[in-house]
């Protein structure tokens, strides 16, 4: 009786890691136009220390725009009130990512694994800011605004924040993959928009009977998020373990090796001839 077994060698590619770039659409959740998800092209890269088959460490760096315009919304009070503002970040996060299945590169069965990513990060400002009321705010009210009292602008341009990200990945070669993610940001800021809960904006208008204030504030939504959907492909850094393999022109060790020892037990020309000893 006879029985077939077949078995393979898994752990002679040990994956140390991975670097990779990716692009897609960032956007912000806050007090202005609630209504609608404002969004806009995002990119980044980053570098992956693997420690094992199911977990490592991921340092991000992106470049992230947000913004947003009242007059967008179809909610009367936010398109009367003609708040904007525009802002561009530097993103730098550090995560700790974590496979839901076993993850070998050029392994049958075990190219494909979603992913889960969380960790810590920290936005700051690569130019200034744009804030104000639209022009077009004005064309909705009956009488030219006097004066604005815009809301505070405060010093510290850096904003921390807590990212929670879903991916998936799948390995199309020994080195090289395509992935997909989607990350929520958790801020501690209520002002990525200029516009905290508490702050209140302001419009006078001089009318022939007198004068008309109008009073707005945000939409009491708590912090601001920020929201984004990249895709992308990354590099693995991998190292090979196992025997030397063959060059044309040039003998392994082991195979020089053995070579010596069949040359070595090869008969020599006249060992087949036998003479009787007298």
């Amino acid at each position: 009786m006879t029985h077939l077994t077949q078995a393979q060698h898994l752990q002679l590619i040990e994956n140390r890691g991975e670097i990779g770039v990716f692009g897609g659409r960032s956007g912000y959740i806050g007090d202005l136009v609630p209504d609608i998800l404002s969004n806009y092209y995002i990119g980044g890269l980053y570098y992956k220390k693997q420690y094992n088959d199911y977990a490592g460490l991921r340092l991000n760096y992106e470049k992230i725009k947000i913004g947003s315009n009242d007059t967008l919304s179809a909610n009367i009070y936010e398109k009367r009130r003609g708040m904007y503002f525009s802002r561009d970040f530097h993103d730098i996060s550090l995560l700790g990512e974590f496979y839901f299945s076993r993850f070998l590169p050029d392994r049958k069965g075990y190219r494909f694994t979603p992913y889960l990513g969380i960790g810590a990060g920290y936005l700051f400002e690569s130019k200034a800011s744009k804030f104000g009321m639209d022009s077009l705010s004005s064309i909705l009210l009956p009488l030219k605004i006097d004066s604005v009292i815009f809301p505070k602008v405060g010093s510290n341009k850096g904003v921390v924040y807590f990212p929670v990200q879903l991916g998936f990945k799948y390995n199309l070669s020994q080195r090289w993959n395509i992935f997909v993610e989607a990350m929520y940001r958790f801020t501690l800021s209520d002002a990525l928009d200029f516009f905290p809960d508490d702050q209140i904006l302001i419009q006078t208008q001089k009318i022939a009977t007198g004068t008309s204030v109008y009073k707005y504030q945000g939409s009491r939504s708590g912090k601001d998020q920020l929201f984004s959907l990249k895709g992308g492909i990354s590099y693995n850094l991998i190292k090979i373990y196992g025997e030397e393999k063959w060059k044309p022109g040039k003998k392994s060790k082991s195979s020089s090796i053995k070579d010596k020892q069949s040359s070595e037990k090869k008969p020599g020309l006249f060992s087949g001839l036998k003479f009787k000893r007298k």
